[in-house]
């Protein structure tokens, strides 16, 4: 479904990614793991249209998007839910899901917005419940929640996660985890990337780690979980 070929990108003359190449099959949980600072949020957002690469390919479904607005992505079936979240923290929570539709958002779309909202409260229970509260009062994990649940909103074939369990209570991180687990079963493609190695080996299916810009090691995530340099660096031996 995505396929990243040699791409490199750079903050002024800092090089963040160096010729960086990897795929994402349909119907698969993929996850990319390194320390901060590695280049991990740099990727998704280069994918994402929000950050201009200076070489290389981003090949969606047959497609080369690089260069492509965000919005125009965004149309195209890929989501992000960014790292901190950044929801609308004045706006209420179901203000907050409306904007994932904004591609959409028209009157005669409304029975389809509406049904689309269901479907979320019934992935997020919780958000039906504080619907009128506003986003910046809910707790971390319920904004994590909500922000996904924005994305989700653009129906999107691929979700890109950015550290989706940052700052948040390891039960809350579980219960986020197995949403993920969820939407991937039923048909939603997922580029995961995460601090939390063990968490996202665990429900990926292919995983690459990520130093200084660059792949250094890529496979089953299965097998990643074996490795003893994994084991090491980013599972606490």
């Amino acid at each position: 479904m995505l396929k990243i070929e040699g791409l490199c990108a750079a903050y002024g003359r800092i090089q963040v990614l160096k010729k960086v190449s990897i795929k994402v099959p349909k119907g698969e949980v993929v996850s990319i793991i390194g320390a901060n600072g590695a280049g991990k949020s740099t990727l998704l957002k280069a994918i994402s249209g929000l950050m201009k690469i200076d070489k290389g390919r981003i090949v969606y479904k047959d497609r080369d998007i690089a260069g492509l607005s965000a919005s125009r992505i965004v149309g195209l079936g890929i989501s992000q839910v960014p790292e901190g979240r950044q929801i609308f923290s004045h706006l209420s929570v179901l203000d907050n899901i409306h904007l994932g539709a904004y591609l959409y958002f028209k009157p005669r779309n409304r029975h389809e917005i509406n049904e689309k909202v269901k479907g979320i409260y019934e992935i997020f229970p919780v958000l039906e419940k504080r619907s009128k509260q506003i986003a910046g009062t809910l707790s971390g994990g319920e904004q994590q929640m909500l922000a996904i649940a924005r994305a989700l909103m653009a129906k999107p074939e691929l979700l890109l996660l950015d550290e989706p369990s940052m700052g948040i209570a390891p039960l809350i991180v579980r219960e986020i985890f197995q949403v993920i687990k969820q939407l991937n079963e039923t048909g939603t493609t997922v580029l995961l990337v995460e601090q939390n190695a063990r968490a996202a080996l665990r429900i990926s299916h292919h995983s690459y780690v990520i130093e200084r810009g660059e792949i250094v090691l890529e496979g089953m995530a299965g097998e990643l979980l074996h490795n003893p340099k994994v084991k090491e660096v980013y599972l606490g031996g």
